[in-house]
Protein backbone atom coordinates (compact mmCIF):
# COMPACT_ATOMS: atom_id res chain seq x y z
CA UNK A 1 0.00 0.00 0.00
CA UNK A 2 1.31 3.40 -1.21
CA UNK A 3 1.86 6.07 1.99
CA UNK A 4 -0.04 9.34 1.84
CA UNK A 5 1.97 12.09 1.24
CA UNK A 6 1.53 15.66 2.37
CA UNK A 7 1.21 18.19 -0.96
CA UNK A 8 -0.73 21.07 -1.96
CA UNK A 9 -4.47 19.25 -1.42
CA UNK A 10 -3.72 18.42 2.03
CA UNK A 11 -2.52 21.98 2.70
CA UNK A 12 -5.40 23.65 1.19
CA UNK A 13 -7.48 21.59 3.38
CA UNK A 14 -5.15 21.82 6.44
CA UNK A 15 -6.03 25.61 5.78
CA UNK A 16 -9.83 25.08 5.60
CA UNK A 17 -9.83 22.98 8.63
CA UNK A 18 -8.43 25.90 10.66
CA UNK A 19 -10.53 28.27 9.14
CA UNK A 20 -13.86 26.05 10.55
CA UNK A 21 -12.21 25.86 13.90
CA UNK A 22 -11.70 29.55 13.86
CA UNK A 23 -15.30 29.89 13.30
CA UNK A 24 -16.50 27.95 15.86
CA UNK A 25 -14.28 28.96 18.66
CA UNK A 26 -15.26 32.76 17.71
CA UNK A 27 -18.78 31.50 18.87
CA UNK A 28 -18.29 29.20 21.24
CA UNK A 29 -18.57 31.65 24.11
CA UNK A 30 -21.58 32.90 22.72
CA UNK A 31 -23.08 29.31 21.91
CA UNK A 32 -22.97 28.13 25.73
CA UNK A 33 -24.43 31.35 26.99
CA UNK A 34 -27.57 30.46 24.22
CA UNK A 35 -27.78 26.67 25.73
CA UNK A 36 -27.87 27.49 29.07
CA UNK A 37 -29.66 30.86 28.63
CA UNK A 38 -26.86 32.61 30.56
CA UNK A 39 -27.31 36.47 30.60
CA UNK A 40 -30.06 39.52 31.31
CA UNK A 41 -33.67 38.63 32.31
CA UNK A 42 -35.94 40.46 31.07
CA UNK A 43 -39.13 41.05 28.48
CA UNK A 44 -39.71 40.53 25.07
CA UNK A 45 -42.42 41.45 23.24
CA UNK A 46 -43.72 40.20 19.64
CA UNK A 47 -43.95 42.66 16.84
CA UNK A 48 -43.75 40.63 13.98
CA UNK A 49 -43.26 37.10 12.87
CA UNK A 50 -40.83 35.96 9.76
CA UNK A 51 -42.00 32.33 8.91
CA UNK A 52 -40.71 30.11 6.33
CA UNK A 53 -42.44 26.88 4.85
CA UNK A 54 -40.15 24.12 2.92
CA UNK A 55 -41.06 20.52 2.47
CA UNK A 56 -43.87 19.96 4.53
CA UNK A 57 -42.23 21.87 7.42
CA UNK A 58 -43.20 25.31 8.74
CA UNK A 59 -40.73 27.27 10.75
CA UNK A 60 -41.50 30.58 12.55
CA UNK A 61 -38.75 33.49 14.43
CA UNK A 62 -40.40 35.56 16.41
CA UNK A 63 -39.22 39.39 15.95
CA UNK A 64 -39.96 42.38 18.24
CA UNK A 65 -38.36 44.49 21.10
CA UNK A 66 -36.87 43.79 24.34
CA UNK A 67 -35.87 44.90 28.13
CA UNK A 68 -33.62 44.07 30.37
CA UNK A 69 -35.62 43.88 33.55
CA UNK A 70 -33.06 45.89 35.26
CA UNK A 71 -33.22 48.33 32.51
CA UNK A 72 -30.05 48.27 31.56
CA UNK A 73 -30.61 47.10 28.17
CA UNK A 74 -32.96 47.89 25.37
CA UNK A 75 -33.31 46.14 22.09
CA UNK A 76 -35.70 47.01 19.06
CA UNK A 77 -35.97 44.43 16.07
CA UNK A 78 -33.94 41.76 17.10
CA UNK A 79 -35.54 37.66 16.52
CA UNK A 80 -36.03 35.75 19.81
CA UNK A 81 -34.00 32.31 19.79
CA UNK A 82 -35.51 28.90 21.08
CA UNK A 83 -38.66 28.78 22.35
CA UNK A 84 -42.15 27.89 20.33
CA UNK A 85 -43.24 29.48 17.72
CA UNK A 86 -46.35 31.68 18.93
CA UNK A 87 -45.28 34.78 17.66
CA UNK A 88 -48.77 36.76 18.06
CA UNK A 89 -48.05 40.42 17.54
CA UNK A 90 -48.71 41.73 20.93
CA UNK A 91 -47.64 39.04 22.78
CA UNK A 92 -45.03 39.61 25.71
CA UNK A 93 -42.57 36.45 26.71
CA UNK A 94 -39.72 36.15 29.11
CA UNK A 95 -36.27 36.30 27.48
CA UNK A 96 -32.60 36.57 28.24
CA UNK A 97 -30.10 38.54 26.85
CA UNK A 98 -27.12 36.48 26.09
CA UNK A 99 -24.71 39.87 25.34
CA UNK A 100 -25.02 39.58 21.41
CA UNK A 101 -26.94 42.82 19.71
CA UNK A 102 -28.38 40.75 16.88
CA UNK A 103 -30.69 38.18 19.27
CA UNK A 104 -32.22 37.09 22.17
CA UNK A 105 -32.74 33.95 23.89
CA UNK A 106 -35.52 32.14 25.09
CA UNK A 107 -35.46 31.33 28.86
CA UNK A 108 -35.51 27.71 28.07
CA UNK A 109 -32.25 28.00 25.96
CA UNK A 110 -31.07 27.55 22.99
CA UNK A 111 -30.32 24.74 20.47
CA UNK A 112 -27.96 26.77 18.66
CA UNK A 113 -24.80 25.23 20.23
CA UNK A 114 -25.30 21.47 18.05
CA UNK A 115 -24.03 23.94 15.09
CA UNK A 116 -21.15 25.22 16.42
CA UNK A 117 -20.52 21.49 17.91
CA UNK A 118 -20.57 20.53 13.87
CA UNK A 119 -18.44 22.78 12.92
CA UNK A 120 -15.90 22.78 15.87
CA UNK A 121 -16.16 18.84 14.48
CA UNK A 122 -15.61 19.09 11.02
CA UNK A 123 -12.58 21.43 11.42
CA UNK A 124 -10.83 18.63 13.72
CA UNK A 125 -11.34 15.77 11.67
CA UNK A 126 -10.07 17.68 8.89
CA UNK A 127 -7.18 18.88 10.41
CA UNK A 128 -6.50 15.27 11.29
CA UNK A 129 -7.09 13.89 8.34
CA UNK A 130 -4.52 16.61 6.70
CA UNK A 131 -1.76 15.85 9.43
CA UNK A 132 -1.81 11.80 10.19
CA UNK A 133 0.68 11.32 7.49
CA UNK A 134 2.63 13.71 8.86
CA UNK A 135 2.91 12.33 12.18
CA UNK A 136 3.18 8.52 10.75
CA UNK A 137 5.84 9.27 8.88
CA UNK A 138 7.95 11.15 11.93
CA UNK A 139 6.87 8.08 14.17
CA UNK A 140 8.53 5.72 11.26
CA UNK A 141 11.70 7.86 11.16
CA UNK A 142 12.07 8.00 14.86
CA UNK A 143 11.46 3.88 15.14
CA UNK A 144 13.91 3.27 12.54
CA UNK A 145 16.75 5.31 14.13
Amino acid sequence: MRRRRFGPFEVVILLAALCLIAVGASGFDQAVRAARADGAPGRFAVTSSDCVSHLGHSSCTCLGDYAADDGSVRLTGVPLVGGGDDCTAGTVRGAVDIGVETRVVDPGGSGEWVVTALILSAGTGLALWAVIPLLRRSRVRSAAR
